[in-house]
């Protein structure tokens, strides 16, 4: 194992060395909100499928911005150089937030030859602070520019949009994230979207067929569509899950939270999403099916 720091590396990150030969180097990057230890957990537990793996941190992690605002690609950038000693193929994987950062990196990075995203979006928003307060600021950028975003307006008024939300039958309690993603941006624009056919590499997407935590079920048709649409010259792939959960791609024992028990765990997420308060045993089976086809996919690259 070996810690990765801003100022030699250039990007915060802890890498696993693959303990048998291989040619092969996966970035692995979190979910929003997701501490150190539970991306590190995965990461390890992928390396030992006989990859080499970079846990990459790209936001939160101490001393990084705890704000989803101009999330710099470049971190990726830098990853890719510094694994490329060690590997001739360099894959990328990331959850929800991280699955769209995987796959704006992807699109922009031409070395990220594969990329399984689980639970991502395909759209840049305006970044914001605190989850509330706009920045006019895109959430993500690159080599000091911001990447192109839609302007979240609906922040600018968000009692009026909190209002709007609660008198919407479409979303439930529980899906205050999805309705934002879904209507607050009405026109959304070819320009701030992640261009998902630029990616020089096969393609998995993964998600659930219904996302409370934003509509990555929509999302992933879209995108599922466009690579077929432009006859994508690389292998890919969606895999849906009816009975599944937004938290997809990963093994139990790297499902736990800040040290809280499996059991524990299982019942927050009941408590954010839908999918795990109805069906907790087929979510619980999507989330090793998913982390199989996962790992075969990097396999089979």
């Amino acid at each position: 194992m070996q810690y990765c720091t801003l100022e030699k590396e250039g990007f915060l990150g802890t890498f696993y060395e693959s303990e048998t030969p291989s040619e092969k180097a996966v970035i692995l990057v979190g979910g929003s909100g997701e501490g150190r230890g539970m991306v590190e957990k995965r990461a390890q537990t992928l390396s030992q499928a006989g990859f080499h793996v970079l846990a990459l941190g790209y936001y939160l992690w101490k001393p990084l911005s705890p704000h989803t605002l101009r999330i710099p690609v470049d971190y990726a950038e830098r990853a890719v150089k510094f694994l490329q000693p060690y590997a001739r193929k360099i894959g990328m994987t990331g959850l929800s937030l991280g699955a769209a950062y995987t796959l704006l990196c992807a699109s922009l990075i031409p070395e990220i030859s594969c990329v399984v995203a689980v639970s991502g979006f395909d759209f840049v928003v305006e970044g914001c602070k605190y989850a509330l307060f706009r920045q006019h600021q895109s959430y993500y950028s690159w080599h000091g520019q911001d990447v192109p975003y839609e302007p979240a307006d609906a922040l600018s008024h968000i009692f009026r949009t909190l209002r709007t939300w609660k008198r919407d039958p479409r979303y439930g309690a529980k899906a205050m994230n999805r309705f934002y993603y879904g209507e607050c941006f009405p026109n959304r624009t070819d320009k701030s979207r992640i261009k998902v056919e630029n990616i020089r590499g096969d393609v998995l997407l993964i998600g659930p067929k219904y996302d409370d935590t934003w509509p990555s079920d929509e999302a992933n048709i879209r995108m599922a569509q466009r690579l077929t649409e432009v006859n994508h010259p690389y292998r890919h792939a969606f895999v849906m899950y009816e009975k599944g959960s937004h938290c997809l791609g990963m093994l139990p024992d790297t499902l736990c939270a800040d040290g809280k028990s499996p059991e524990a765990t299982k019942r927050l997420l009941a408590k954010f999403m839908t999918m795990e308060a109805k069906y907790p045993e087929e979510c619980d089976r999507a989330r090793a099916d998913s982390w199989t086809k996962l790992v075969d996919f990097f396999q089979t690259w």
